[in-house]
């Protein structure tokens, strides 16, 4: 089990597809969450009458207004124009998401991950300073409201001989406001010295050290990991920064379920049958009350053993769709088979034709749903779903 979270911060400069690029090569490196500076916020797609698109996600001409999103994560965003946007890894279904509401600006917010019901949430702060210095001047005034932090970075676009010490650093009254900040939440400085993180687009501009990374000052420094990587910068000038924070231990699996309309679920209610039979003949007595709590506690019993003789742990990940089942497996598995055999032809039409008959059997559930639940049929419709 994992006891450590692998997290990512870059400035992406407003690109939308330096966005998708990086997003990509995370899900690619198992990277569990990504804390993104300057992202970029722009019209996505027209807005039809019916879309329940709320007026701060509309434009005049009726566009949707956001930002990047991608199928492996699941994108956590302040507000709309924000500086600041992280994203988390769908792959870690045990989490519980939120923003502490204690930090409302546009160029920080503090995310909180509970990975497991007995630990406390992993806090990560993600700050974009600009010129202003307007992201440290505001947490500083709200400093002591914060809970603990377990990792703060970003752009900070400040120099300091602290941590560049080839380039002049800003005055002494921004870097002394910067380093107050941290001290007050209890953090030291995890970046190394010198490293460079920012790479202008003008080579006749020196790199520089803006990009920084904090954690707490009363944990070992063999705790944390970090590796600046400026190679992976695609198409910013920012280096990608690697943290890896110390938690406790969790799983990336989820609750163990049985997927409805199975073989499993039909095992299932055969074995709690079969077992309440045995336990609960028809003449059990109920006449008192200690009489029928040992009948519910047999019947309990009935199902947990059969639960757990059946059920399963949820795995996702980056590729996993909602359709996908035991006969889309076996026909993957078998063509897997083929290949090994030369006998490509036959298995990849056997895998074809099995997608094809999942995806319908499950557009017509869907219908159906819609039809007889909801009685909304524009639901169906692409238009109306999720960016």
């Amino acid at each position: 089990m994992p006891s450590t979270l692998h997290i990512v911060y870059q400035n992406v400069n407003h690109s939308p597809q330096h966005t998708h690029m990086l997003l990509e090569r995370c899900a690619a490196q198992n990277v569990d969450v990504v804390c993104i500076q300057e992202p970029w916020y722009g019209p996505i797609r027209p807005i039809p009458s019916a879309s329940p698109a709320g007026p701060a996600e509309r434009t005049d001409n009726n566009m949707l207004y956001g930002t990047q999103l991608h199928p492996a994560w699941q994108l956590i965003e302040a507000r709309k124009d924000a500086r600041v946007a992280c994203h988390v890894n769908r792959r870690l279904v045990n989490a519980v998401v939120s923003l502490d509401s204690t930090v409302c600006h546009r160029d920080c917010m503090l995310l909180l991950i509970r990975l497991d019901p007995q630990q406390d949430p992993t806090a990560i702060l993600n700050i974009y300073n600009d010129s202003n210095n307007s992201a440290v001047e505001y947490l500083a005034d709200i400093a002591p409201r914060l809970p603990a932090i377990d990792v703060a970075g970003g752009d900070y676009n400040t120099h300091a001989a602290t941590w560049d010490p080839e380039y002049p650093p800003d005055s002494s009254a921004r870097v002394g406001e910067v380093l107050d900040l941290h001290a007050r939440l209890g953090l030291r400085l995890l970046s190394p010295p010198g490293s460079k993180t920012h790479f202008p687009h003008n080579h006749h501009l020196r790199s520089t050290v803006i990009d920084l990374i904090w954690v707490p000052d009363d944990r070992s420094p063999d705790l944390y990991h970090i590796r600046v990587a400026p190679y992976e910068r695609g198409l910013s000038d920012h280096a990608v920064i690697h943290v890896h924070a110390p938690t406790g231990e969790w799983s990336y699996h989820g609750a163990p379920t049985i997927t409805a309309k199975s073989e499993e679920e039909k095992e299932f209610l055969a074995d709690i049958r079969a077992s309440v039979q045995h336990r609960l003949p028809i003449d059990t007595p109920l006449q008192s009350t200690d009489d029928l709590q040992a009948a519910v506690d047999a019947l309990f019993e009935c199902i947990l053993h059969a639960w757990q003789a059946h059920a399963k742990p949820l795995v996702i990940c980056s590729k996993s769709v909602q359709w996908w089942d035991p006969s889309c497996s076996e026909a993957k598995q078998a063509l897997i088979t083929a290949q090994k055999r030369l006998e490509l032809t036959k298995a990849y039409r056997r895998l074809k034709s099995a997608l094809r008959a999942r995806r319908t059997k499950h557009l017509n559930e869907r219908i159906q749903f819609v039809a007889e639940q909801q009685r909304r049929v524009w639901d169906l419709m692409k238009w109306v779903g999720p960016r």
